[in-house]
């Protein structure tokens, strides 16, 4: 687990394989940029520089620690407590990862109850308000495509025209470990459910707290149609007058476009996303890491709205 042969001299004589940044990249998972942001950081630093032309070398003992910053760097260490780590025995290692891990659930409890009571206080904000017409006219297009990897469509887009002038736009990206998914997909299923249960809850002159209702009740129907074999994401947009709705689960996203502006209103429900978003992870690491594809929260079995380490497998 020591790894100080890895932060010394640049030109430390080689007792192992000598690997390109390329190579090493290769073994690793991880980026060139990636690479050389944990050489600045001091945690991966060459073998050997060539005087020259400042090309690095690095060896093939350094694989292990590499991943090791990787795995660590994906469940949201810093990288002054990553320095500790790699240079611990295997042993003591485990234990200063098992303390950082029990100090991160202390921190994730602190914050569940301050989250519950900051929702309880605030209770339901759109109760009372009053709703607001729009004459625009409501343009969709969609398309699907199996890309490059999928054998499969497991992917799903839906629009609706619903009561009162509502309309909604919704898509579904499917997972599933079934080698042989049934038709009509779950994806399919899933805007289906949800589509039929905004059309049956919604009324010409619903308030907008009956239009949370009915938002709650169509994300159970939703997820009623999830099977043990994969699961979905879904992002949806309910349009109301001059109000859009976002429903949103997963990491398919939902833009703004505003003149020549475009926002994404979304955020990818990943683990290593929330880490960028926390600042714990830059994007360049998330982009070339290996998790990068691993949802935190979709529709998925056994976790109504939230999936653990679900990976996009087929999807």
């Amino acid at each position: 687990m020591d790894t100080t042969a890895s932060s010394e001299s640049t030109s430390t004589p080689f007792d192992a394989q000598r690997l390109s940044i390329g190579e090493l990249a290769q073994q690793t998972g991880l980026s060139h940029k990636a690479i050389r942001l944990y050489d600045k950081s001091g945690l991966l630093r060459p073998r050997e520089v060539d005087p020259f032309t400042g090309y690095r070398y690095d060896a093939s003992d350094q694989i292990e620690a590499a991943r090791l910053i990787a795995a660590l760097r994906g469940v949201g260490m810093g990288l002054d407590r990553i320095r500790v780590v790699l240079g611990l025995t295997a042993a003591d290692a485990a234990h200063e990862i098992n303390a950082w891990h029990r100090q991160e659930q202390a921190n994730a409890t602190t914050r569940r109850d301050a989250v519950s009571a900051l929702i309880a206080a605030l209770g339901h904000p759109h109760e009372g308000e009053p709703c607001m017409t729009s004459t625009s006219t409501i343009t969709t297009a969609s398309s699907t495509h199996t890309g490059g990897v999928r054998h499969e469509q497991l992917d799903a887009a839906a629009t609706l025209a619903l009561p009162g002038g509502r309309h909604l736009i919704a898509v579904a990206d499917g997972f599933t470990t079934d080698p042989n998914p049934a038709a009509p997909t779950l994806s399919t299923r899933i805007l289906v459910a949800f589509g039929d249960e905004l059309a049956a809850r919604l009324s010409e002159n619903a308030d907008p707290g009956s239009v949370d209702r009915a938002h709650e009740a169509a994300w159970d129907a939703a997820t009623d149609q999830v099977d043990d074999l994969g699961g979905s994401t879904l992002t949806a947009a309910l349009i109301d007058g001059a109000r859009i709705h976002v429903m949103h689960i997963g990491d398919t996203r939902a833009l703004l476009h505003q003149g020549m502006r475009w926002e994404v209103v979304t955020s990818d429900h990943t683990h290593l996303q929330s880490l960028v978003a926390e600042g714990r992870l830059t994007s360049e690491e998330a982009a070339s890491h290996p998790e990068r594809a691993t949802l935190n929260r979709a529709l998925a079995a056994g976790a109504p709205g939230s999936s653990q380490g679900m990976k996009k497998g087929k999807g």
